[in-house]
């Protein structure tokens, strides 16, 4: 599935947590300066804030002097959530306990335990689970702990493995050759064009070059961007268990290598 939105209108009316994950909602750094989404930097549009410096030295640095939460109180929930919910235990109460608090704290007050399925998560992501709870805490699994490097363990300990082989969609583009304001506030910054200009450029506004090769958009002339759309992602169930080193295995003979390496 894909969305028809323009990035600012989609970023709107969210939670906390959005704004605190990538650049929306008129971002500005620090200083006071405007940060639309660099698409020289981000390819989809969706530009990873969360952890980051607001220090424009950093910006064409490969750098990483900032402390980071190793292991995370809402990651605790989430976990005695998700178990629950596995072992078919989790109760409104414990909803109370796990879901509500993160909701509350990302500025959503009216988060009742869920009793309806959400059809799109089914029908996009987890077809084979009918638990309107289970569903609600995957969603807030991702939200939670998004870009926090747990993600790809997620889906192996789901049996989810094949969701990897889904595209890089970026935002949505409305037409090409045409100058947006991504960041809300009026400024032009990004035009999506058929062959990067040469004259006439404006101030301010980058040029992405959609190839129809590397990057594409859905619909052709307009749509949700595609990047790596070149890239064939194939999902191989060997991937759900990492390969045992050959020096391990010379190591200790009782060794044998997992399938498929």
């Amino acid at each position: 599935s894909f969305d028809s939105i323009i990035f600012f209108n989609e970023t709107q009316n969210r939670d906390y947590r959005l704004q605190q994950t990538v650049r929306c909602n008129g971002y500005k750094r620090s200083d006071g300066t405007p940060a639309p989404p660099d698409y020289s930097y981000s390819y989809t549009g969706y530009q990873i804030l969360k952890y980051l410096e607001d220090d424009k030295t950093l910006d064409a640095k490969v750098m990483n002097t900032n402390s980071i939460p190793i292991f995370r109180y809402a990651e605790v929930l989430l976990n005695l959530a998700e178990a629950k919910a596995e072992l078919g235990t989790f109760t409104s109460t414990d909803w109370a306990a796990t879901i509500t608090p993160l909701r509350a704290r990302a500025g959503i007050t009216n988060a009742p335990y869920p009793t309806t399925a959400d059809t799109y998560l089914q029908q996009t992501f987890f077809p084979n689970i009918g638990d309107a709870a289970l569903l609600e805490i995957r969603r807030e699994r991702g939200v939670e702990l998004f870009c926090e490097g747990l993600r790809f363990a997620d889906l192996c300990r789901w049996k989810d493995g094949p969701l990897m082989s889904l595209p890089y969609a970026g935002v949505y583009v409305p037409q090409l050759n045409t100058p947006y304001a991504m960041n809300g506030d009026g400024v032009l910054d990004v035009s999506f064009v058929t062959s990067t200009p040469t004259s006439g450029t404006i101030k301010g506004v980058a040029y992405y070059l959609i190839d129809n090769n590397l990057v594409k958009l859905t619909l052709g002339d307009h749509g949700n961007l595609i990047w790596l759309a070149n890239t064939a992602r194939v999902w191989d169930d060997k991937f759900y268990l990492q390969p045992i080193a050959t020096a391990d295995i010379v190591l200790n003979h009782s060794l044998t290598q997992n399938p498929g390496w």
